[in-house]
């Protein structure tokens, strides 16, 4: 029979107090490590530097998206008024001409004074009307519906009681008549609008040739022009739906002067239409953004997006992003921008008229490195305005479960390896070597107890003392996991028992070296120097080794001390694959349990095949 129930007994007591001590200790410190840093000061610290990466990468999200649909609003509105003026140009010359046409028509009305009778009158009178102008286009067909009902208007001189009041009535009909520009605004308009729609899609694929006409990201681009022009008042459920003041309706009113006055060309470029069109858009694209942020599918992009932190609905909302401090951002952001823009530009236009910029060239390269520049000045987060780094190093901090960090590195991996390494050196030595140093061996094996006997049940107290010793901590861990309540961790119980699982193969790792060196050698002291030194060798390399790894944040990390992880079996208790969830442990624990068992075989065999010195 191999194992020896009084040898057992004879183990227990003498490495129970040793055993105890140790194992009340280790559980007492990791009971103090769970529930102190698990108070909230680290969830608290924690969660006030994550909503600073969050909060500070929502408002450069949206002071980005701000100044770029600022920029695409006033672009379009100037090509709006470019292709307006272009088109009122070109159809007032068609309206022109056919206003002509029809006051020579209506010049040739027939006169009853020509026409001996009333039914020769009225027949002249039916084959002029037939005679009216036909139109060949939309414009003079605009014209003759606007010159119909004025015809429509001409009053009735039957209907006035004295010939004066109608000759009053017909002079006030006469200056009624239609202009050509009233046909040919109104269809320049409609015109100007699907020119600036063709425009704004064409921009959007030369941003990128992934974008198409029915992309989300050009139909965003599109409504940024169109809600600021509002063509025809076809966006005014956007505005009344946010209960904002409808702005008043686009100012082409001014084009159609100052073309008449031939004076469009300077007005075109001039501060007062400049100014008109960025008040224009500073007060429509933040009311835009912040009913697109407000948007139940924008949010819920941005929330999958910041999900690495830990993001949820509930933490998303306490931010208070809502419409009215949205607008207020989106707005401070176009005219800060605008403010910036026109002081850096007044710069530039002295250095060029004093000669800084040679050509016009030079002058619109520095004009587009200024406006990266108050781009990037105004829209950039914390992290982006910081060095590379840097800036990841803090990110890294943000994105950190520091309490699994301190549970599961800190503690499991070492510091609560530290007192059960020190019950395996010193028991494993007590087990064989000390006995056989001491001479106590001799009384064992001359009681009949074969060493296959002794070498198992030895074997098995070793084992079965340190897999106790990591079910009491596993007990207590998961103990004080139920009286902590981290949002901000990931740990959970099935983690707790793996890396308590992970500690003990570890343990027994290490044991099955010790238990071999002291099957190994008959002296104690040799037994423990090379057994013990390597399993503290193992632990302090481990612990040189954690500055090199990457649960450290990078700027508190020393690469070239990784090395130091090469030489610990410490290092196949892979804590962060534990707790990231995936698989890689696996193997590494049957590693572990390789090491500790072939160590316990072939000390074994050491054992029983060895000279004694008896």
């Amino acid at each position: 029979m191999l194992f020896s129930k009084a040898l057992f007994k004879q183990s227990m007591k003498s490495n129970a107090i040793m055993w105890s001590i140790i194992t009340f200790a280790n559980c007492f410190i990791l009971a103090c490590v769970m529930l102190i840093s698990g108070q909230g000061s680290i969830s608290t610290t924690k969660n006030a530097f994550e909503n600073t990466i969050i909060q500070g990468e929502i408002e450069s999200s949206l002071k980005k998206r701000s100044i770029v649909a600022y920029n695409n609003a006033k672009d379009g509105e100037h090509h709006f008024d470019s292709y307006y003026v272009a088109d009122l140009k070109e159809y007032t010359i068609t309206a022109e001409t056919f206003k002509y046409k029809c006051d020579t028509w209506l010049n040739s009305m027939p006169k009853s004074s020509d026409y001996q009778d009333v039914t020769s009158y009225y027949t002249a009178l039916a084959t002029w009307k037939a005679s009216f102008p036909t139109y060949a286009n939309e414009t003079e067909g605009l014209y003759a519906s606007y010159f119909s009902k004025w015809m429509e208007s001409m009053p009735d001189q039957t209907k006035f009681s004295d010939t004066q009041t109608y000759l009053a009535a017909l002079d006030t009909w006469k200056k009624a008549e239609p202009l050509s520009y009233n046909a040919s605004s109104q269809t320049a308009y409609l015109e100007a609008v699907n020119q600036t729609k063709q425009y704004v899609i064409d921009k959007a694929k030369a941003m990128d040739p992934s974008y198409t006409e029915d992309s989300d990201q050009t139909k965003e681009i599109l409504a940024e022009v169109m809600y600021t022009i509002n063509p025809a008042h076809q966006f005014d459920s956007f505005y009344s739906d946010n209960k904002e003041t409808l702005p008043d309706d686009y100012d082409v009113d001014t084009l159609v002067k100052k073309t008449l006055t031939n004076e469009i060309d300077d007005y075109l470029t001039s501060d007062e239409r400049n100014q008109y069109v960025n008040k224009r858009a500073s007060y429509t694209t933040p009311i835009f953004l912040a009913n697109v942020f407000t948007n139940e599918e924008t949010i819920n992009k941005l929330i999958d997006a910041l999900s690495n932190y830990g993001v949820t609905r509930e933490k998303y909302d306490s931010f208070g992003y809502d419409y009215d401090t949205l607008k207020h951002l989106a707005m401070s952001t176009n005219i800060s921008y605008q403010a910036s823009y026109d002081y850096e530009l007044s710069i530039i236009n002295e250095d060029y008229a004093n000669g800084v910029y040679k050509t016009k060239d030079e002058y619109n390269a520095a004009v587009t490195k200024m406006e990266e520049s108050v781009n990037r000045n105004l829209s950039n987060s914390l992290f982006n305005s910081l060095p590379k780094e840097v800036a990841d190093a803090l990110q890294e901090v943000g994105k950190m479960d520091i309490y699994s960090l301190i549970v599961g590195t800190i503690f499991f991996k070492m510091a609560g390896l530290l007192l059960p390494i020190i019950y395996m050196i010193m028991c494993s030595n007590n087990l064989i070597a000390g006995q056989v140093d001491s001479g106590s061996m001799a009384y064992v094996l001359s009681t009949g107890t074969k060493r296959r006997s002794v070498v198992f049940t030895e074997s098995l107290f070793l084992f079965l003392s340190l897999l106790t010793m990591f079910v009491c901590t596993t007990i207590t861990s998961c103990i004080c996991l139920s009286q902590v309540h981290l949002e901000t961790s990931k740990l959970n119980y099935s983690m707790l028992c793996l890396m308590n699982l992970g500690g003990f193969l570890c343990l027994f790792a290490m044991s099955g070296i010790c238990f071999l060196t002291s099957c190994w050698f008959d002296r104690s002291k040799k037994a423990m120097a090379i057994g013990g030194g390597l399993s503290m060798f193992s632990l302090v390399a481990t612990m040189l080794g954690l500055f090199g790894t990457p649960v450290l944040p990078a700027v508190i990390r020393l690469d070239a001390l990784n090395y130091f992880n090469y030489a610990s079996v410490i290092t196949l208790f892979d804590v962060t694959s534990i707790i990231n969830s995936s698989v890689d442990y696996i193997y590494k624990f049957i590693i572990l349990a390789g090491i500790g068992l072939l160590g316990y075989i072939i000390g074994s065999i050491k054992f029983i095949k060895k000279d004694l010195p008896l």
